[in-house]
């Protein structure tokens, strides 16, 4: 017992740790890409709507059954934001991550498609290199399939909360490429076993992702 105990520890420390190294390194990139408009034709507001899509790479810390643990995810998604202000801004967002999972013996697939609804506070309006920050809430839905002595489809459904701090980096007037570290919480608690609800225990959930897209700006 000990000895898995240290080598999930172990495994959610590195995943961690390559997270953030890659956020760092993709960061790092887009802020070296030369811009294709001076800061000076970039607009002091951008207000109204916008739209980005993206890819994101996350890990869900959780124990999907007893001795499981999570291993990296991928996946991808979509946002429409509405700009109130030069720095308040409201979006909702849908994402699809999916990934295994493997024990000693066994292994389980599953996915997870998260919306949120939320707010973003953007800084350094006007400038190419915008820092933001995000909170909101997540509603999430969790499915995979247990290889018992049949296979057992289990779904689950929660909301918790979402919050992410990222760059946002004008290449043009109206295109804006984004970088952000992500976190969302929350404790599945309604679950369905082969479409059929069942009263089964919370599972606790946090997962760390990295989101990195192309946002498009209807108005400048």
């Amino acid at each position: 017992m000990g000895q898995n105990l240290l080598v999930f520890l172990v495994f959610l420390m590195m995943t961690r740790l390559r997270t953030v190294c890659t956020m760092a390194s993709a960061i790092a990139t887009l802020l070296l890409l030369p811009p294709v408009v001076s800061a000076q034709d970039l607009s002091p507001t951008n207000p109204g709507f916008s739209v980005q899509l993206f890819g994101v790479a996350g890990s869900m810390k959780t124990q999907i059954y007893p001795q499981a643990a999570g291993a990296s995810a991928l996946g991808a998604g979509g946002d429409i934001t509405y700009s109130a202000s030069p720095q308040l801004g409201l979006f909702g967002r849908v994402t699809r991550l999916s990934s295994s999972s493997a024990t000693r013996n066994e292994s389980t697939d599953y996915t997870v498609l998260q919306g949120d609804v939320g707010a973003r506070w953007t800084t350094l309006p006007g400038k190419r290199v915008r820092p933001f920050a995000e909170a909101g809430l997540a509603m999430r839905q969790l499915a995979f399939t247990f290889a018992d002595t049949e296979p057992l489809d289990f779904q689950a459904t929660n909301v918790g909360v979402t919050v992410s701090v990222g760059l946002m980096i004008f290449r043009t007037d109206r295109v804006s490429l984004e970088g952000a570290g992500t976190y969302s919480s929350g404790n599945f608690s309604t679950w369905k076993v082969n479409g059929q609800r069942q009263p089964l225990q919370q599972l606790q959930s946090e997962t760390m992702g990295v989101r990195l897209g192309a946002r498009y700006w209807f108005t400048k």
